[in-house]
């Protein structure tokens, strides 16, 4: 009998999720869409569709306690989906079902706010909870985040829920064209400004991982959370970061000049220090908290289990994968819409 499988946000990670799960072939999947088109998309791929957003928390809350694994990849900033997701796993716990739940937080929860002027040594491991539990309530995800550890302590050992801190995400599946956010922002600032951009010095950095990596990465820890004895010490800490090398906001300024300067499509390869006025188009009074800042991290729990990063580094990934999607995109530019919570 197949493991029912729920996966909220079918997009940049989650389809990669959803493939790997599908090519297993001992998965149900089932998925929440927003859109008809979204919704032929996945069933063509195997996957079982509903319609609905992530404000539909009775929806949600049905998947969930119809499901052993749920994944929720749409987004670290949506309290209430989250909150349907654990009461569907609390009405399975209380009719003695287990659940694995894998929450997608991001590792701008362990960002410094410095705005681009203070390199800064430390580095986060997941090997222990220590340096993740001196982080302030108030940092941006780390509400929701708070909040699935205090009802993961209540469920106890009915339900295997663990928080994800992934960094910058770069590359994209050949299959689906989808890219992120960071990376590409700062390219089309770059293709709509003229120069490439980074705030401050550009001397903060950030962990990074491929999308492929990360997806693989869920999937490994799935298939342990399956056969884990209740023993287990690894069971016990909530906490998975996953990485696979850090690259400062200049080098990713330069990068970006430079691979737009080829392409002839800015004058100058080099890159300029972008000004307040300028973060209108990037992420408004987010920008320096997102891409300018510093967050690094080092995934020593999934290096302990064997994980390896096979993907192109980021510099190759850019190259190949994400600029030539870029560069075919057209019509009205629009900065990205998020904020930090």
């Amino acid at each position: 009998m197949k493991s029912q499988v729920f996966v909220l946000g079918p997009g940049y990670v989650g389809r990669a999720i959803i493939d790997l799960l599908h090519s297993e072939g001992k998965y149900e999947i089932t998925t929440l869409v927003r859109t008809e088109k979204a919704l032929k998309d996945l069933s063509d791929d195997g996957a079982n569709t509903v319609l609905g957003s992530l404000d539909d928390t009775n929806l949600i809350e049905q998947l969930a306690a119809q499901s052993d694994v749920v994944f929720h990849t749409a987004t670290s900033d949506h309290l209430a989906s989250a909150q349907a997701i654990l009461r569907g796993i609390a009405k399975r716990a209380s009719q003695g079902k287990h659940t694995i739940y894998l929450h997608q937080s991001g590792a701008s929860c362990l960002s410094d706010q410095s705005a681009g002027n203070n390199p800064n040594n430390e580095v986060y491991s997941d090997s222990t909870t220590a340096q993740i539990d001196t982080l302030s309530p108030t940092a941006p995800h780390r509400k929701i985040d708070l909040a699935i550890v205090e009802e993961r302590q209540k469920l106890g050992s009915l339900a295997r829920i663990f928080i994800w801190m992934p960094p910058i995400i770069y590359g994209n599946n050949g299959k689906h064209k989808r890219i992120s956010i960071q990376i590409p922002a700062l390219t089309r600032f770059a293709l709509k400004n003229g120069h490439a951009g980074y705030v401050g010095t550009g001397k903060n950095a950030w962990s990074f991982i491929h999308v492929l990596d990360l997806a693989k990465a869920y999937t490994q820890v799935l298939h342990w959370l399956e056969t884990a004895p209740r023993s287990d010490l690894g069971l016990q800490n909530p906490y998975f970061f996953c990485e696979s090398g850090e690259i400062s906001w200049a080098d990713v300024a330069s990068m970006i000049g430079k691979n737009l300067y080829r392409a002839g499509r800015i004058v100058s390869p080099e890159p300029h220090v972008i000004s307040d006025s300028e973060y209108v188009d990037l992420f408004g009074k987010y920008t320096p908290d997102i891409v300018g800042c510093n967050s690094r991290s080092s995934a020593d729990r999934l290096r302990l289990m064997g994980w390896k990063p096979e993907q192109p580094d980021v510099q190759e990934a850019f190259e190949k994968e994400d600029l030539p999607l870029i560069l075919l995109e057209s019509g009205k530019f629009e900065p990205p819409n998020i904020t930090l919570s």
